[in-house]
């Protein structure tokens, strides 16, 4: 988020003088580094370039920086979700928990957007590149999604905290319920590929995975593979009259005792409040309820 003072001079008072210098002062300091960051990011991404970063202030008014990072691949995945391979340079490194996420923006002006990674941790990172599902919904998600491969593109490093799945080890927490609604899939993708909720070591593991209907279904190729890992998939489709992801379990749980479980939720907020409500009534702490965020 950038940041500008404006300042227009007039008479000051002498005993003023001594302070208000080194305001305005101060101020044009401002002005001239502002200048600077955004002649920079304009400046052609030649070879030295590449690895340089930007600092800029989220809109929390955390630091973040920004460095230069270009979408590789762009397919359609399904109805109104494209599947984006995005290169990030060294920063995947930094990617080390399902759950996690990017921001990425086009222009030092424009407004970031934040992607949670679909790719598991590690899986290309030789390659410097991680995966994304993205809805056209406007703004910089909008742009991702009509971007060609080569565009450029400017993206953090990933971060956040990922979902805390050793929190709730196979031991003590043999099931595990998954509820995802629309591109909340994308993190459920990584935290299934990168093996972090050892699903073959817990009796039940299920994902309900909520969608509008099936040409919405993204991911659809990988679903044996998470199955033949432990995860069993339910799909959801609210257009076909099977409610939401909600109602599917609430309709057969099949489950006596729920001292041992354990709930992953990424999604609609509506969905994450009334799955919230449920569990938490038959006796599932919220702290075992476990997002990204």
């Amino acid at each position: 988020m950038a940041c500008a003072v404006a300042f227009t001079a007039a008479r000051v008072p002498a005993a003023s003088r001594a302070v208000a210098a080194p305001t305005a002062r101060a101020a044009a300091a401002s002005l001239r580094r502002a200048a600077r960051l955004r002649a920079a990011s304009r400046r052609p991404l030649g070879r030295q370039q590449r690895g340089a970063a930007l600092l800029v202030c989220a809109n929390w008014g955390a630091p973040v920086e920004f460095a230069a990072g270009k979408v590789l691949q762009n397919e359609r995945e399904a109805e109104q979700l494209q599947r984006l391979k995005v290169h990030i340079g060294g920063a995947a490194s930094a990617y080390t928990k399902a759950g996690q996420f990017i921001q990425a923006k086009f222009g030092d002006e424009g407004k970031p957007g934040f992607f949670a990674i679909a790719s598991a941790p590690g899986a290309d990172k030789e390659n410097g590149a991680v995966e994304l599902l993205i809805k056209a919904q406007g703004g910089t998600a909008e742009q991702l999604c009509a971007a060609a491969a080569g565009s450029e593109v400017l993206v953090s490093a990933p971060m956040g905290k990922g979902f805390p799945v050793d929190t709730v080890p196979p031991a003590d927490f043999p099931t595990v319920l998954i509820f995802a609604t629309g591109s909340g899939i994308s993190p459920i993708k990584a935290l299934i590929e990168s093996g972090a909720l050892q699903a073959d070591q817990r009796r039940d593991v299920r994902l309900y995975y909520g969608v509008r209907s099936k040409t919405h279904l993204a991911f659809a190729d990988s679903i044996p593979a998470w199955e033949a890992a432990g995860v069993k998939v339910i799909p959801v489709f609210s257009e076909e009259g099977q409610g939401y992801v909600q109602d599917a379990f609430a309709k057969d749980d099949g489950i006596a005792d729920y001292s041992g479980v354990a709930a992953v939720l990424c999604g609609q907020k509506d969905m994450a409040v009334a799955v919230t409500e449920l569990l938490t009534g038959k006796g599932v702490p919220k702290e075992r309820l476990l997002t990204n965020f």
